[in-house]
């Protein structure tokens, strides 16, 4: 539940929808609801509790966006690196894998600015020794008004 106070202290507002808060020209969420099947989705929240209800999301917990200077998320969700512009309009930037299922092992997932370039990490837990991971690791470069 997101929730908006005033300078009392008094609450103004509130949301059913919770996550990664990507604030600007209104006020999206990237949602993580840490549920399998996952209802996640990317949301932008009107006065009056309202959610407009964007693309929907393949991962239960994504990791932090990144967002661009004109307001795009970029997203790591499941094997995809994903954009969602500020009308909530979105498509795919890379596919860094196959289609995720249900994970047999934990991971770690991050994704990150670097100059003209985003990073995306996924480090999977190794079944056997729990203390080992397998990391991956993907260099994207972006082009154009990013």
């Amino acid at each position: 539940m997101t929730r908006e106070y005033d300078r009392e202290g008094a609450e103004t507002d509130h949301w059913p929808s919770y996550g990664h808060y990507v604030v600007g020209t209104g006020l999206r969420v990237v949602e993580a609801d840490r549920r399998l099947p996952t209802g996640n989705r990317v949301v932008r929240l009107l006065p009056g509790g309202t959610v407009v209800p964007g693309p929907p999301l393949s991962d239960p917990q994504p990791p932090k966006p990144v967002v661009l200077p004109d307001g795009t998320v970029l997203l790591l969700d499941g094997p995809a690196v994903r954009a969602v512009g500020r009308d909530l309009d979105t498509y795919v930037l890379a596919d860094l894998g196959p289609a995720a299922g249900p994970r047999a092992a934990p991971t770690v997932r991050a994704l990150r600015r670097d100059g003209d370039g985003l990073v995306a990490v996924v480090a999977e837990q190794h079944a056997a020794e729990p203390t080992r991971y397998t990391v991956d690791t993907w260099t994207l470069t972006l082009r154009g008004g990013a």
